[in-house]
């Protein structure tokens, strides 16, 4: 997968949050967050509007383009 998603786990370690804060929460479920922790799969839209939202952040906050070699 060309997008990935590490730009996330640092946001949420340097604002001192989990995964964990993210469920709670309500922002976007389990199933989501592995999906991106492991790169697998498609985000839609609405999980990345809503990790925005919540993190107070740009998406190429929490994800980059990564060309496959």
């Amino acid at each position: 997968m060309a997008i990935k998603y590490s730009k996330l786990f640092t946001l949420l370690e340097k604002k001192e949050m989990t995964m964990y804060t993210l469920r709670k929460n309500k922002v976007i479920g389990t199933a989501t967050l592995e999906k991106m922790r492991k790169g697998e799969g498609h985000i839609d839209d609405r999980s990345i509007d809503k990790l925005c939202e919540f993190l107070n952040c740009q998406p190429a906050d929490i994800m980059e383009y990564v060309e496959d070699c």
